[in-house]
């Protein structure tokens, strides 16, 4: 039987390949952190894509994941994430 961690971790790999959401988490250092971001190829420039979720070793329970706003390659633990959901355009 999946644990809860487990089960969130699933459900934001699968929201975060087909969309750009709104994360926001605590840091290590205890900070809370926003972040949209996503891991769906066509919103990561290409030659960015040999170093997505595949590209290096992670802990388990982080999950590797593409800042649009900072252009760059992020993470962050799942047992950190205070809540999530779908970037609105307006």
């Amino acid at each position: 039987m999946k644990t809860e961690e487990q089960k969130l971790s699933e459900k934001l790999k699968t929201l975060l390949n087909a969309y750009v959401l709104e994360v926001e988490f605590v840091k290590t250092n205890g900070d809370t952190r926003k972040m949209f971001c996503t891991t769906k190829s066509d919103k990561i420039p290409e030659e960015l894509h040999s170093k997505s979720e595949n590209g290096g070793t992670l802990s388990e329970g982080v999950i590797p994941v593409y800042d649009v706003e900072s252009e760059g390659w992020r993470s962050f633990r799942v047992d950190s994430v205070k809540s999530f959901g779908l970037k609105v355009k307006i």
